[in-house]
């Protein structure tokens, strides 16, 4: 037994000591990679009806998030793993508490979760270059743009950095930023002057070498170039173009796109789509994972990470809930730190209060008192649009835009020529899909000056209006907070002056665009319950001139219970003066067969123009000064534009 003594003893210290020792070196490391992308101001708590209209859950958002991350903090204090908090952009722009404050509430609220780094989306810049370098300014964390080349612009904060390379447990991780390239299509012009991008392709054969060679041992990418709906047939499509020779170097890409470039690159995370995905796209030609969470305060992202202990090679990742990458912070699944709730719930409450309390009455600005102004030529006439301005009245037009622009600099043209040519005073435009092409069309109309959506997501809204002869008194958008019921699109409001021979007339022009399809009907009666609320509430405090104009997506001739404008049909103080010509088909506003319908209607408060007064109402006969219907649906749009013409002069 004594002999036995010494075998017994260092099988004792070799079971004991050092296997788990040689078991710790064989473990990998372990980073908690947390993600977040697309918040768009949505911090708050919100009920879910996307999920359940009829009985929504409770989603908790920011301090649920505050506690989960301080909670794996303080776990990870004794486990030893890592934790990396990345955002990929869109992180203020659509609500009351994003806007009011210019993303201030929200930079402030990232600070305290501790976040690494964030990179801008396009709707970063809603408010301008110089507005996003104030809040880089404020922000604990850098803004990583690693495509962004900066010829004398705003983004001047030393906090914009190509990329950064940070070491969290021993391994070095490089995470270089790339922004939509896409953004000068994306963005208003004036928001982005002297920024130019480098496409993603470009970039990542630019930076991924650059960062490995100073040391990074994993690298990430961070990108606000969003992975699209249907990303299996996206990516096919990809492939084919690749095929007929399509330059993708010199073409923005999507984050899974990108994911084929993307050699050496371990890891994607992306934002600039509210599309999020269960489970990470995977490149099988770059081996590159490509993570994407739904947007809107809704989901986070959250995987381990596994890296090689020896050799710091990222070799994998864990999910850490039932095989999903990302989870939903529904109230039976997370408790906020109350504490941050109260924060929170103050923050909220005084940006609503910011938003929607009364302005003061207007100044008078000095400016030339005209009733009418002459037309300035464009040197353009493609087409024989003839004008419908009358000196006495004042013309406003609602135009579906469809798409806008759906056939690129084409479409440009067309609709200047057809805006000037028409001459009207004002102009609501809906289906403005990208506001760098609405700059180009703004810059063929000197005489207008314009507002366009700064909350909606999907599809902006737009009022031009002869300068001359308005002063904007403000912009607003409505329902913000809650626009599930207007699908993603505020109503955008302008409060304007008319200045004429001495008169001054304060008015309100309302641009909307309805839900259209599926769950259309019940969410277009709830959005003009809310909207008819909202009017009566201003009337009530004396403020009763409104014109409430665009795309209802239903048709006045409806049978009852089958459209959304009972709430102004059973309130003697609007009326429509499209239903004067509603019932005749040869004015239709959507003229394409099978769905021939009159979709496009403009409201107005008896109080500021009454049915008995001289005024004049048209479907504008697109299709007769284009030749075609078809030539004018190609270049242009689907729906045909409504005109209404009234006095606003005194007498």
């Amino acid at each position: 037994m004594k002999k036995l003594y010494p075998i017994i003893k260092a099988l004792f210290f070799f079971t004991v000591f050092l296997l788990p020792l040689e078991a710790e070196k064989t473990q990998p490391i372990v980073i908690n990679l947390i993600t977040t992308n697309d918040l768009h101001g949505v911090i708050y708590e919100q009920e879910a009806t996307f999920m359940n209209p009829a009985y929504p859950p409770t989603i908790l958002g920011g301090a649920a998030l505050y506690k989960y991350v301080t909670d794996l903090r303080d776990r990870n204090r004794s486990t030893a793993e890592g934790l990396l908090l990345l955002d990929g952009g869109n992180f203020f722009q659509g609500t009351p508490m994003g806007m009011t404050d210019g993303g201030a509430t929200i930079i402030n609220w990232m600070n305290q979760l501790g976040y690494d780094a964030l990179t801008p989306g396009y709707y970063d810049f809603i408010l301008g270059a110089a507005q996003l370098n104030q809040l880089a300014q404020q922000a604990a964390f850098p803004f990583l743009t690693g495509n962004l080349d900066c010829e004398q612009c705003e983004l001047t904060d030393e906090g914009f950095l190509p990329y950064i390379i940070k070491e969290i447990n021993g391994v070095k991780i490089g995470i270089i930023g790339i922004v939509d390239s896409d953004l000068t299509q994306k963005t208003l012009y004036r928001n982005i002057l002297g920024i130019s991008t480098l496409s993603e392709a470009r970039a990542l054969r630019k930076l991924v070498p650059e960062v490995r060679n100073k040391g990074a041992e994993v690298i990430i990418v961070l990108t606000s170039s969003g992975v699209p709906w249907d990303r299996e047939q996206v990516y096919q499509d990809f492939l084919d173009s690749l095929q007929t020779g399509w330059d993708a170097e010199e073409s923005p890409l999507n984050a899974m796109e990108m994911g084929y470039y993307a050699q050496g690159v371990d890891i994607i995370v992306a934002g600039g789509n509210s599309k999020g995905y269960n489970k990470p796209w995977y490149d099988p030609r770059s081996h590159t994972f490509v993570f994407q969470n739904y947007g809107n305060g809704t989901e986070f992202g959250h995987v381990k990470l596994l890296i090689d202990r020896a050799s710091h090679d990222f070799i994998g990742y864990e999910t850490v809930v039932d095989g999903r990458v990302s989870q939903t912070m529904l109230s039976d699944d997370f408790t906020p730190d109350n504490q941050m709730l109260d924060w929170i719930r103050l923050k909220n409450a005084q940006a609503l209060s910011a938003q929607y309390t009364a302005p003061n009455p207007p100044i008078l600005e000095k400016k030339p008192t005209l009733c009418d102004v002459p037309q300035i030529p464009i040197g353009r006439d493609d087409w024989k649009i003839p004008k419908i301005d009358r000196r006495d009245q004042f013309e406003i037009v609602t135009w579906n835009c469809e798409n806008f622009p759906k056939n690129n600099e084409e479409t440009v043209k067309a609709l200047s020529e057809a805006i000037h040519d028409l001459n009207a005073d004002m102009y609501a435009l809906q289906e403005i899909r990208y506001a760098g092409w609405f700059s180009a069309l703004m810059a063929e109309l000197p005489q207008y000056d314009f507002i366009i959506s700064k909350n909606s997501s999907y599809m902006d809204l737009a009022i031009l209006y002869k300068k001359d002869m308005f002063q904007l008194v403000r912009q607003v958008e409505l329902f913000p907070e809650n626009d599930y019921n207007f699908a993603g699109r505020p109503p955008l409001q302008g409060d304007f002056l008319y200045i004429c021979n001495g008169d001054t007339t304060e008015f309100s022009v309302i641009d909307l665009h309805m839900k259209c399809c599926d769950s259309g009907l019940s969410r277009r009666q709830k959005a003009a319950v809310m909207l008819h609320d909202k009017l009566a509430e201003d009337i009530a405090g004396g403020r009763e001139n409104f014109i409430v104009l665009g795309d209802w997506n239903d048709d006045l001739k409806d049978a009852d219970n089958a459209h959304c404008f009972q709430p102004f049909f059973d309130d003697q103080r609007f009326f429509f003066p499209t239903m004067d010509i509603t019932y005749d088909i040869a004015q239709a506003s959507y003229p394409k067969e099978p769905y021939v319908s009159f979709l496009d209607h403009i409201l107005v408060t008896r109080a500021f123009v009454s049915p008995g007064a001289k005024y004049r109402v048209q479907t504008l006969p697109m299709n007769i000064y284009f030749g075609t219907y078809e030539i004018y649906e190609e270049y242009i749009s689907d729906h045909r534009p409504v005109m209404f013409g009234f006095s606003l002069q005194k007498h």
